[in-house]
């Protein structure tokens, strides 16, 4: 079964699916690279002017990364690796030339949630709920993640999301702005980007791309600054006997549940 799925909606758009849902379409190495792969596959597609990416099933758009590979680093610079490798995937997504609509069915933790930050638009289902719960096993978002949730709901939102992980619900977060729209299903996500994509492309395409990456240029030179030491904080909290316990009780937790 293939994880990254690529579809087309018409003529011009490129749907992207995150397929794993049976994990709660969280992300593994693989995937990423997948993704990153599929992005560049979309890039060449002349027609495709503008891509939907979603997760498959109603459950979850992603709920970031693969918890169970995160303990199984063997070092921290395996986990520094990951976390480069997760940072360069948001930032293909965030920097594709091309204007991209996140579809939020379900819950988007995390770097999931990641994901969809480094689209343009975000649309999220009624019953969808986002949060950042990497404290609570002792990990921290990946920075670029970071400087993109402070640009979309500013300092104060962004640490009391960060430092209490807590879920947020589709109101507050269109209350927020981490998202732009809340429709009722994942039918509704469709509709709702459909209308959005006619409107988007009665522009330039040219003039779409140099929009976006004008609107882009701060939020990377921001992430550039920050982008030589980041990953270390990452690989050393991997490190620590604290991440280990706490992501092996999470994981026992969700086990027992299941």
């Amino acid at each position: 079964m293939k994880s990254i799925l690529l579809d087309k909606r018409g003529k011009h758009v490129a749907v992207v699916t995150i397929n794993n849902p049976a994990k709660q379409n969280a992300l593994d190495a693989g995937m990423m690279d997948e993704l990153t792969a599929m992005l560049k596959k979309v890039e060449d597609d002349k027609a495709a002017r503008i891509i939907y990416l979603t997760g498959a099933g109603n459950a979850s758009f992603s709920t970031g990364a693969f918890l169970k590979d995160l303990v199984e680093f063997r070092d921290a610079s395996q986990a520094r690796a990951f976390a480069e490798l997760l940072k360069s995937t948001m930032d293909a997504l965030f920097n594709f030339p091309r204007p991209v609509i996140s579809l939020i069915n379900g819950y988007a933790l995390g770097g999931g949630f990641g994901l969809a930050m480094s689209s343009d638009i975000r649309i999220m289902t009624e019953a969808g709920r986002i949060g950042f719960p990497a404290v609570k096993i002792g990990a921290i978002l990946p920075h670029g993640c970071t400087l993109r949730l402070i640009g979309l709901v500013g300092t104060g939102h962004a640490k009391e999301l960060l430092l209490t992980g807590r879920q947020v619900k589709a109101d507050e977060a269109l209350r927020m702005g981490l998202v732009h729209y809340v429709v009722e299903d994942r039918e509704s996500l469709f509709s709702k980007a459909d209308e959005l994509s006619e409107q988007i492309m009665q522009g330039s395409s040219l003039a779409l791309s140099m929009a976006k990456a004008t609107v882009n240029q701060h939020t990377n030179e921001l992430i550039y600054r920050y982008s030589l030491y980041s990953p270390d904080n990452f690989a050393y909290l991997s490190s620590t006997e604290d991440w280990n316990k706490r992501i092996s009780a999470f994981l026992n937790r969700k086990n027992n549940k299941d």
